[in-house]
């Protein structure tokens, strides 16, 4: 039989008060519950570690020798509480999101300094990754969250779908389809279009599903970084075909944004974790806030 932590925080307080009475009083015990509980621990260690004087008591050699170490383990069990407790309240832990340039730049700020004012003590790391990366970032481990288009492609990752976002026309102000409220595939297929990468799993979804209605876009430029797409429309060189994600940068840059539709496309944003682990409180609060969100703008 060992110790138990009741037994040690008796011999401490009993030790650093010199008095059974004001030992039970400061752990809100009976005396007699004090003195059995200090018995058995007398009796565990097979040696007596106080002289009893009435109620007033002095610790033996024994007593005195051990009770450094009862202390230690004694704070060490308070500190992994308090630690325990700072986690769960979230005054403390961190929070790992693996997620494209264009959510790390217009969707996740935002929701950034909205958790951390309520939860200042946790650290919120952001991966900014090409959005191949996203899954590979959750599967190890490295990001607990991680935030991807949806794709017919089969995953290991829990998929929880967030939102859809639906694709816009950028165009320059004075371009020939600014006049338009709304726009067709079939006029963007008559223009120089700047796209997303072949690659890219939304530049992917665009073309497969255009494709089914016999429409093809005209790519002059394939580009990665959003910033750079918009950069050429401003310029003239092309319409900029992206997600309603990217309207808040196309406007602060003087461009017109116009939705296309018939037919009216859209990607769907998932949140991607990885199975079997548990999230940290402070994830999943970041979860929840996540599955409010909507695309910027």
């Amino acid at each position: 039989m060992k110790p138990t932590l009741v037994e040690l925080r008796v011999f401490v307080a009993v030790a650093e008060s010199g008095h059974f009475t004001r030992a039970a009083e400061r752990l809100g015990m009976s005396q007699s519950s004090l003195s059995a509980a200090l018995g058995k621990l007398e009796k565990m260690l097979g040696t007596r570690l106080f002289d009893r004087h009435t109620r007033a008591c002095q610790p033996t050699e024994a007593g005195t020798a051990l009770l450094p170490a009862a202390r230690r383990l004694v704070a060490d069990w308070d500190q992994l509480l308090g630690s325990a407790h700072d986690f769960a309240v979230f005054a403390r832990g961190r929070v790992d999101i693996a997620a494209p340039n264009a959510q790390c730049a217009l969707l996740l700020p935002p929701l950034i300094r909205s958790f951390r004012e309520s939860h200042p003590g946790v650290r919120v790391v952001l991966h900014d990754v090409p959005e191949h990366e996203v899954h590979a970032l959750v599967r190890s481990g490295a990001a607990d969250l991680g935030i991807a288009t949806q794709t017919d492609a089969r995953t290991d990752l829990v998929v929880t779908p967030l939102f859809t976002d639906q694709f816009i026309a950028v165009l320059p102000p004075g371009h020939a389809l600014s006049a338009k409220r709304s726009l067709e595939w079939s006029q963007l297929a008559r223009e120089s279009i700047i796209g997303y990468l072949p690659g890219n799993p939304v530049r992917r979804l665009l073309d497969e599903k255009l494709a089914e209605r016999g429409i093809t876009l005209d790519y002059a430029f394939e580009i990665a970084l959003p910033w750079t797409t918009v950069g050429l429309a401003r310029e003239g060189l092309g319409v900029a075909v992206v997600t309603m994600a990217l309207r808040p940068l196309a406007q602060w840059h003087g461009l017109e944004v116009r939705p296309v539709g018939r037919p009216q496309l859209a990607r769907t944003l998932v949140l991607l974790r990885a199975p079997g682990n548990s999230l940290s409180p402070a994830a999943a609060a970041f979860k929840e806030l996540l599955a409010g969100a909507s695309p910027a703008g």
